[in-house]
């Protein structure tokens, strides 16, 4: 680390920085996975590979890896293999290791609020002299930060590293953005090039200092426009290197259009309430790093309601955004401080504000990441510069300012309490976001799944009654909502074996989604549970009127109507529906066979018959089948070779008595 005039000692700096962001974050490294870790770490099948994954992740879509297939599930795609390669290194020394990546986490947050100390100083200094920490802008700017509970779903989730290395070496950039200017070394651009073409791999967020930084530089020093250009090259190049890799990766990034509420949020509204919406959530956002409570990872619909421009929430959001702007704009020329934050506030925030194109979810407290250090500048100098003139005791300033950090401190630790697993913070935020169709669906999901444990037994009947609470509280929300119609069909199954109430939701899910395929195997397994075939059949013709070209249900009403109706044609009916959706299935041409040997069609029962056993060699019965249809074809020899056959197969197959005769 390079050294910066008129600051704190290095070291003491970086004592307290660590320090200070273990204890904030230290009890995080006793936590699990939770939330999004699955998508990149757990049921990553890239990651899972650990260091022979990485050719995979930096050749997909992050997606690809969980779904095994490519989705477009978000607006634009994602492409951010840089933190996902650190997950894979992990899992190749560590295995799954949670208390490893917590740890990582909360070392990277400590050597960025390094960095961004060093930049604020570097900046900052010649403009606000410092003799000690108390008016040292830099320094309390990155502890504000740093404690700042608005955070914790960044750095107590792992997932949230993607933030967490796109900032750090962003600020890395800019730190030797600033090296160049004060020696005009030419290594300092290589650096510049390395460092930042590392953030745009870890998240895109970072192209927003390709406008901080020059909007740095211009507030904070004497140098020429034509000084500062040239550093932003090398970081334009590490872009567009960036930007043609993630096209040949993702596609061509177009913004379409989802139709799916959890995917893009503002579906069911209108422009007007779309942009009263979202001048709304400028006014959460303030709020929150004003009074950071309560916190939750679900802003997703409805926890924000539908705002209309007949509400006072729009005006009095939109009042206050337009105050912002007009005290950024009058202090833009005199190159205050107080204009730089608002200004880097608003680029920050910019890109995910779904202002100009959608991010998929009304907001996210991690989506202010790099924007809050507008907010923690302004709050260091109103604790320096303002402070001052209303509180002259310098004993009450220092206390004032460690009683907020000490509170900060505090909801910090008890915020990363909530992340130690989905059990936790789904259970914890569906309380905060009541009316969040997402919260409660993964509440009654992570109920559910508990209450079904074993070794849960005690609290099953609470867990289920909870869940299904949840799940209903989801469709209420968002009707069509397909993870919440599976997961309520699953729930009335486990709490009382209600056949109905489970068929009514994998219904619908059907006939919303007709080749969803988890709705058609969850029937199947519940309806092998229960004994009455009308019920089943009715099920399987709901399910054939919705979508007729399923397998599933062709073969079930084939098999069912065989087996336990002897309704030879209807059942022949469905299985050859059946077969030609599927020929390569065993059990289809295996009852095929039966069926066309009951209606004394031979030729064609052998057929069947003969492909069941190509697909199934070990098949003792078929073998027995195939031999009693050469029986009826009066084939003894070949009937005989095949009863020799089954019993080679299995000694203790029944073989039909008096073949000889």
């Amino acid at each position: 680390i390079l050294p910066v005039k008129n600051t704190l000692p290095n070291k003491i700096v970086v004592v307290v920085i660590f320090l200070l962001t273990f204890a904030y974050y230290g009890n995080t490294v006793f936590n699990e996975y939770a939330l999004d870790d699955a998508i990149v770490i757990t049921q990553n099948e890239y990651t899972q590979k650990g260091l022979a994954g990485i050719p995979d992740i930096f050749k997909n879509e992050l997606f690809t890896g969980f779904f095994k297939a490519k989705k477009e599930l978000v607006a634009g795609g994602r492409y951010r293999p840089l933190s996902m390669v650190t997950f894979a290194i992990e899992v190749e020394f560590f295995g799954l290791n949670p208390h490893i990546s917590h740890f990582i986490n909360v070392l990277l947050f400590a050597l960025l609020g390094i960095l961004l100390y060093l930049v604020l100083s570097k900046l900052l200094l010649s403009k606000f002299p410092a003799g000690s920490w108390k008016n040292h802008i830099p320094f309390l700017a990155t502890l504000l930060y740093l404690a700042h509970p608005i955070h914790t779903e960044v750095v107590a989730n792992i997932k949230g590293r993607d933030e967490i290395m796109s900032l750090l070496a962003s600020l890395w950039a800019f730190y030797y953005v600033l090296c160049w200017l004060d020696s005009k070394k030419k290594k300092y651009l290589l650096y510049i090039f390395l460092t930042f073409i590392l953030a745009m791999f870890s998240k895109e967020i970072a192209t927003t200092f390709l406008a901080t930084i020059p909007l740095s530089l211009w507030f904070f020093t004497n140098k020429k426009i034509k000084d500062y250009l040239l550093p932003l090259f090398p970081m334009i190049v590490a872009t567009i290197i960036y930007f043609i890799i993630r096209q040949k990766v993702v596609g061509d990034g177009a913004i379409k259009t989802l139709p799916e509420l959890m995917n893009n949020s503002f579906l069911e509204m209108t422009n007007s309430q779309k942009y009263a919406t979202i001048t709304y959530t400028m006014f959460l956002y303030i709020k929150l790093l004003f009074f950071p409570h309560p916190l939750t990872y679900d802003y997703y619909p409805y926890h924000i309601p539908i705002i209309n421009w007949t509400e006072i929430e729009a005006w009095g959001s939109l009042l206050l955004v337009i105050g912002l702007v007009f005290i950024a704009i009058k202090y833009f020329s005199k190159k205050h401080i107080i204009s730089y934050s608002l200004f880097f506030y608003a680029i920050s925030l910019v890109p995910v504000s779904n202002i100009f194109f959608p991010v998929g979810v009304f907001m996210n407290e991690r989506f202010v990441f790099v924007a809050s250090i507008g907010f923690s500048l302004i709050s260091a100098f109103f604790f320096v510069q303002l402070l001052p003139k209303w509180i002259k005791k310098e004993q009450l300033r220092i206390g004032f300012f460690v009683f907020i950090m000490l509170l900060y401190g505090i909801k910090t630790f008890t915020r990363n309490m909530n992340w130690k697993n989905d059990f936790t913070l789904f259970t914890n935020d569906v309380k905060i976001s009541v009316n969040g169709a997402k919260s409660n669906c993964s509440a009654g999901g992570k109920l559910m799944e508990e209450g079904i444990k074993k070794g849960n037994e005690h609290l099953r009947e609470s867990y289920l009654k909870q869940a299904l609470k949840y799940l209903n509280h989801a469709l209420n929300i968002h009707p069509t909502y397909g993870d919440a119609l599976l997961l309520l069909g699953n729930a009335y199954y486990e709490y009382n074996k209600n056949f109905d109430s489970a068929i009514w939701a994998y219904k619908k899910l059907i006939s919303l989604n007709p080749n969803h395929n988890l709705a058609y195997s969850n029937t199947e397994l519940i309806l092998s549970t229960y004994d009455n075939i009308d019920f089943k059949i009715k099920v399987w013709e709901d399910y054939f009127a919705i979508n007729p070209n399923r397998f599933e249900t062709n073969y079930q009403l084939g098999n069912l109507y065989g087996r336990y109706k002897n309704d030879l044609q209807k059942s022949k009916y469905y299985l050859l529906r059946a077969f030609h959706l599927n020929p390569s299935d065993v059990s289809v041409n295996k009852d095929l066979g039966v069926v066309y040997g009951f209606l004394m069609k031979y030729d064609s029962s052998l057929i069947h018959l003969k492909k069941a056993v190509e697909l199934d060699p070990k098949d003792a019965q078929t073998m027995v089948n195939i031999g009693i249809t050469y029986l009826n074809l009066k084939n003894t020899n070949e009937a005989l070779r095949y009863f020799d056959k089954a019993r080679a197969i299995d000694p203790s197959v029944q073989i039909p008595v008096n073949i000889n005769n």
